[in-house]
């Protein structure tokens, strides 16, 4: 069976805060400019924060032995102030799971309507076999926000868009308007194939639209953070998509050919873009798998 994203995920969730020390796990800052800043780890979601006088924003929390790291890098940049805002870009755990830590110290969370319902009663990857634990609590966003909302704070304004049926049924990208850049959640996977959650309304045309959104709004020159790998551009984006659009229609030609699963892997469409795009993850394995289950709505 095929391990997804969230199993690894759920693998590296269970370890200790001694097994993160012993990896050695770090928080790297990138200075955007205008108070705007990318935190990474590389073992989870990249986070976004605006800080200024009105307070911290930050966009998604990691996983819950990652949030004294991600709060404590913060902090060396705000003067030590709690976060007053959370934003959720979708529903994964690797984004969702530092919610509590921060909702305790005083946040406030917010995301699109169709994550809380989704944390409270989580579906089974048909990839893995496994179902997310339930969240509860603190964990949860207690403020829906979607397309067209916005946040105001230290003179940026960010505002919300909502790409339907994309890595999920409820992912939101955040556009600083005035200051010209753009976290783009789990809609851009940079450099690597994208995991599009079909269990969770994610669809691959859907995807491609989202990204599609973004390059719309985007310039040549915008910031661009990715849910997944380095900070990005315009480029990085027409890049996935021209993959995507490519492979989807490179499997699509074999289903028409009356081909199953199992003889499409062993064709290997896809075999070009290995060497690019493959990563831990989303191998080009799970890429067919994703696109032929995306196609014909069966699993094998």
């Amino acid at each position: 069976m095929i391990r997804t994203l969230a199993t690894a995920l759920a693998v590296t969730t269970a370890l200790t805060g001694a097994s993160f020390a012993q990896q050695e796990v770090e928080v790297a800052t990138t200075d955007l400019g205008n108070g705007i800043y990318e935190l990474r780890t590389d073992r989870a979601g990249n986070v976004g924060v605006l800080i200024g006088e009105d307070g911290v924003f930050m966009i998604d929390t990691q996983m819950a032995p990652f949030a004294p790291l991600l709060d404590e890098a913060q902090k060396a940049l705000s003067d030590g102030r709690e976060v007053d805002l959370v934003l959720n870009t979708h529903l994964h755990g690797d984004h969702v799971q530092g919610n509590a830590y921060f909702a305790e110290r005083g946040a406030t969370v917010m995301a699109h309507p169709n994550v809380r319902p989704a944390l409270v009663d989580p579906v089974t990857s048909q990839l893995s076999g496994n179902t997310p634990d339930p969240l509860s609590g603190a964990s949860l966003p207690t403020v829906n926000v979607g397309e067209g909302d916005f946040v105001t704070m230290n003179g940026q304004t960010a505002r919300f868009y909502h790409a339907p049926n994309a890595h999920t049924d409820g992912d939101l990208f955040i556009h600083f308007e005035d200051a010209n850049v753009i976290h783009a959640g789990d809609l851009l996977f940079s450099g690597r194939y994208p995991y599009i959650d079909l269990d969770n309304g994610g669809t691959v045309q859907g995807y491609i639209d989202g990204m599609q959104m973004i390059v719309d709004r985007a310039e040549a020159d915008t910031q661009i953070i990715a849910g997944h790998g380095p900070l990005s551009d315009e480029t990085d984006l027409e890049a996935s998509i021209d993959m995507l659009t490519q492979a989807r229609a490179r499997v699509a030609e074999l289903v028409d050919q009356g081909m199953g699963l199992d003889a499409i892997q062993a064709a290997n469409p896809l075999s070009d873009f290995h060497e690019d795009w493959d990563w831990g993850f989303i191998t080009t394995e799970r890429m067919i798998w994703t696109l032929y289950r995306d196609i014909t709505g069966e699993t094998e």
